[in-house]
């Protein structure tokens, strides 16, 4: 693998299969969607009114957070991994007014590479956060084929439903039957004009992009996220498979950040970890 990053985000922007030279990651087109693979961090998807609550008080903060926004400093580097490192500053105090500390790890190891997170809390008060990955994959997967010889592929079967999301992009509380007793799902680009496929609690540690015609698969493993979303632009040539620990708030709900869907709550010094990989094959 060579893999290609920006400090802006500590964004993946390229990862090229050096045994046939293909690129599995979009190439950030704005006239799609014009990012590459994005952190989540210190929320996932919008929030009530687009302000975070802390203790009373509100807090603008957008979509997603500020991570993939802010530049990281590099903490190391060598021929196969880089860290990356988020402190505090002026910007993020406004939306998130807390103190921290956020590094992301790449390390490739064959044909899969992994990312690492760690947070850690250095105020002097309890904080809470989500956080997520948003790689958004080039379609086709490899060389031939259309996006319609593609399939999403889980690693279980089940019934699985599609938890919906409002136009402003707040969970509407609405669920829809999507797949019975079946472990996948084909692409084709109108099946993203209702926004994203969202899958929540349901158990899903791994999901794959695979090219029905050839057998090339970029395929992502993220035990410990509990919810998965499934995303493109109709039109466009990529596919997000998104793990997310927490998701957006509820249309009507609350926007306390102690409260947000599986918030992590760090008490002073404490830290979390959490990490997911990316393995291209076939």
């Amino acid at each position: 693998m060579q893999v290609t990053l920006k400090l802006t985000g500590a964004e993946m922007c390229s990862i090229i299969d050096l045994r046939d030279g293909c690129e599995h990651l979009w190439n950030a087109d704005p006239t799609y969607w014009g990012r590459h693979a994005p952190i989540l961090f210190p929320t996932i998807g919008e929030s009530v009114g687009g302000e975070i609550g802390v203790h009373g008080k509100q807090y603008a903060l957008g979509r997603h957070g500020f991570a993939r926004f802010e530049k990281f400093s590099v903490l190391a580097q060598s021929a196969n991994s880089i860290r990356f490192q988020l402190l505090p500053n002026a910007e993020t105090l406004k939306g998130f007014p807390f103190q921290f500390v956020f590094e992301t790890e790449y390390t490739i190891v064959g044909n899969i590479i992994h990312q690492s997170f760690l947070v850690k809390n250095i105020d002097q008060v309890p904080f809470a956060f989500q956080l997520g990955g948003h790689p958004a994959f080039a379609v086709p997967c490899g060389k031939g084929g259309t996006y319609s010889d593609h399939s999403i592929v889980l690693d279980k079967k089940g019934d699985f439903a599609r938890h919906l999301l409002t136009k402003g992009g707040l969970f509407s509380r609405e669920q829809r039957p999507f797949l019975h007793d079946t472990d996948r799902f084909d692409l084709y680009h109108d099946l993203f004009a209702e926004d994203a496929i969202v899958f929540k609690n349901e158990g899903i540690s791994e999901a794959s992009l695979v090219n029905n015609r050839t057998g090339k698969y970029v395929k992502m493993r993220f035990e410990g996220f509990p919810h998965l979303g499934v995303w493109s632009v109709p039109g466009a040539g990529y596919v997000c498979i998104e793990p997310w620990i927490g998701c957006a708030d509820d249309d009507g709900g609350t926007n306390d950040l102690f409260k947000k869907d599986h918030a992590i709550v760090l008490q002073p010094a404490e830290t979390f970890s959490a990490e997911f990989s990316i393995e291209i094959g076939g």
